[in-house]
């Protein structure tokens, strides 16, 4: 009987602990959830982005918002909205590197034990990937990649 009741009690506070993590990790990722909503609205308006394939919060200079998508033409766009009030703006990711490519520049050097992140935002108004990494000597690695060249800039930063 007294066993009873303990795993009674055991379970109703596992589930109210459980109610309140899920609480807390719903409203840790509201803004995330709200900021891709309103992108992705910007998104089919501008780019006529039917489908969307990939959203990146990119955090350098400033927050821009990046959704990869296609239209009723298949082709692939990216709508990229920088966050400072700048107009947001659609460009064919077939004029660019891809994603795969950007890592394939990152992993040339030879440097890089693990890709950690790909982003995809603006530097000084163009576009770039920034691929963060884990160097072979440990120490984490930011790489920004030309989108339309593919050439790693100089602004590698290695903390």
């Amino acid at each position: 009987m007294r066993e009873n009741k303990l795993l009674k009690y055991l379970t109703i506070t596992l589930i109210a602990i459980t109610v309140i993590i899920s609480a807390i990790l719903y409203r840790s990722t509201s803004t995330y959830r709200s900021t891709k909503k309103q992108a992705v609205t910007i998104a089919k308006n501008l780019g006529h982005i039917d489908k969307i394939d990939e959203f990146y919060w990119f955090t350098r200079q400033e927050n821009t918002f990046s959704i990869v998508g296609r239209g009723n033409n298949n082709e692939e766009k990216i709508v990229m909205i920088p966050e400072n009030g700048k107009e947001a703006f659609v460009i064919y990711a077939n004029k660019g590197v891809t994603q795969d490519d950007a890592i394939k520049a990152v992993l040339k050097k030879n440097e890089t034990k693990k890709i950690k992140k790909v982003s995809l935002g603006l530097v000084d108004d163009k576009p770039v990937w920034e691929i963060t990494a884990t160097s072979k000597d440990g120490h984490l690695v930011y790489y920004l990649v030309d989108f339309y060249s593919g050439e790693i800039k100089e602004d590698t930063l290695k903390i």
